[in-house]
């Protein structure tokens, strides 16, 4: 029995070796990576599902974890202990559940066509950590090789073979897609006679960032666009489902933009500051695009009508767009994809220079970054102590900084 109870506890404590880890965090990013996992599960990878409760928005998390086991499959709520990944698929560094992951391969996979976000999206931080980043679109190859990442453009899957359905109203079909927060969501911008002339011209529907859906921006943001819109959708729905009964889309500053534009569907934009998150001279995509005149935009609520009513002459542009931004898929969109995850599951990490000289790189990034949050802290630490000491009452303290203070003064008059 004690022999037993031995070899029993060093399986437990042995590592297990499983190919591959994907992190969700909300259904935004499961949607656009189901149809992947599906086609590696197809060819015979192993993969462990994670939804991470340490977002510090639990009530998020539990939703988007009880969705996809809905779905049919079997996510995880944590790290498992013990086990050794080859490849971890992420959308962002950062997240704390990375932390309590063992892996060799750390890839960064996209929760969308393009990033309308330079800031965070292309800063060193959110970039140093990946062996490897996957991009649906050429924009973004020009430049986030520079910290050492092999990027990788692969054709965008989600809109293969994408046919629209037919309109069933009587109206064109606008599909209002709000990202979230006061500086870049147009989502309490609409006044009342704003919605009412755009009631007049189109059937509305309006589907909510997930971040709306859980109330972020507060409740009275939710009952703003259900007052706008004629069908109401939250974040259970993928957005490549609502994109299928769209004539055209109305956005803001959210990367609904460049899903609208991947699936040829025409894209106007409502929002105050297209560029709010550009990174030092890297301009966000949509203010580019709107200052080359290929989308629309106002900041005005009662220009948003007449901008609509225009669309089709930004049409075509956007078309062209399309052929320069995405590549496009073969018979088997996925193909690419799973071939490069192969590569990697397959590989020698002690054989691959590239990946040993990448990891001293980061290793001495965090090393450095953990040595300045020292000595500021230390800084910290010694303010305060002498902040304390001036503001102290007691005598003994008090009665030495006077003496100094003193002689300090008769050495300057003299």
């Amino acid at each position: 029995m004690l022999y037993y109870s031995i070899v029993e506890s060093f399986q437990i404590m042995k590592k297990t070796n499983n190919s591959l880890a994907i992190v969700f965090d909300d259904l935004t990013e499961f949607f656009v990576m189901q149809p992947a996992i599906d086609a590696m599960k197809k060819a015979n990878i192993e993969i462990d599902i994670i939804v991470p409760y340490d977002s510090g928005y639990n009530h998020l998390a539990e939703h988007t974890f009880e969705k996809i086991k809905s779905l049919g499959y079997s996510p995880l709520k944590d790290a498992p202990k013990n086990v050794h990944y080859k490849v971890l698929l992420t959308p962002y560094p950062g997240l704390d559940v990375v932390k309590r992951l063992d892996y060799v391969y750390h890839i960064r996979y996209p929760y969308g066509a393009l990033s309308t976000k330079p800031n965070p999206t292309y800063l060193p931080s959110t970039r140093i950590d990946y062996d490897a980043i996957f991009s649906f679109n050429t924009f973004d190859q020009n430049f986030l090789d520079a910290y050492g990442a092999k990027v990788y453009p692969i054709p965008y899957w989600r809109y293969y073979n994408f046919k629209k359905s037919k309109n069933e109203n009587s109206k064109p079909t606008l599909l209002i897609l709000p990202t979230f927060g006061a500086d870049t969501s147009c989502a309490n911008s609409f006044t009342t006679s704003s919605i009412k002339a755009l009631k007049e011209q189109f059937f509305i529907i309006v589907k909510a960032h997930h971040a709306i859906h859980f109330g972020i921006d507060g409740q009275e943001t939710i009952n703003k666009l259900k007052n706008l819109a004629d069908e109401y959708y939250d974040s259970d729905i993928s957005v490549e489902q609502l994109l299928k009964k769209a004539d055209l889309v109305l956005s803001d500053n959210s990367g609904a933009i460049f899903e609208s534009i991947c699936a040829g569907i025409p894209v106007a934009l409502f929002a105050n500051n297209l560029n709010s998150r550009h990174f030092k001279t890297i301009d966000t995509p949509q203010f580019l695009f709107v200052k080359q005149g290929i989308i629309p935009h106002t900041s005005q609520a009662n220009q948003v009508l007449p901008m609509l009513l225009n669309i089709q002459s930004y049409s075509k542009k956007q078309q062209i767009l399309r052929e320069k931004l995405f590549i496009k898929p073969s018979n088997n969109p996925f193909k690419e994809f799973v071939d490069i995850i192969k590569q990697y599951l397959g590989s020698d990490e002690t054989a691959d220079y590239r990946k040993v000289l990448h990891d001293t790189l980061v290793e001495e990034w965090h090393n450095r970054e953990q040595t300045i949050k020292h000595q500021e802290s230390h800084i910290n630490q010694l303010t305060n102590t002498i902040n304390n000491l001036l503001n102290s009452t007691s005598w003994k303290i008090t009665k030495p900084l006077r003496s100094i203070k003193t002689r300090s003064k008769k050495n300057v008059q003299k």
